[in-house]
């Protein structure tokens, strides 16, 4: 529908795999639209899933902003469920940050 109407319903159900079907084809608009709404939804208790995803699309604004998040929420970023299933990759990009609002120890 959003190519002949621009008019696109994105729900938190929808946004990722709409992300996906736009990159893949190549939409950026819709696009924009996916990004802008996983921005607006962005709290420290999905940062890190939307961190993994960020990297996953190559949306470095949007992995910019999750990091920000992070930094200022550490505690409630690692205490939200999804911090169990994020990738090694990502883990060891929030760890080499000196930027985080958490004590080593008490992350380690």
């Amino acid at each position: 529908r959003f190519l002949y109407s621009d008019e696109v319903q994105i729900g938190p159900e929808t946004v990722m795999t709409t992300l996906y079907t736009a990159k893949k084809y190549a939409v950026p608009a819709l696009e924009a639209h996916c990004v802008d709404f996983l921005t607006k939804h962005l709290r420290a208790d999905n940062a890190f899933m939307l961190l993994t995803q960020a990297r996953l699309f190559d949306e470095p604004q949007l992995a910019s902003l999750c990091l920000d998040t992070i930094d200022k929420s550490t505690m409630d970023a690692i205490s939200a469920e999804g911090f169990t299933d994020i990738d090694i990759d990502t883990l060891c990009a929030v760890l080499e940050r000196d930027t985080l609002s958490i004590r080593e120890s008490r992350l380690f």
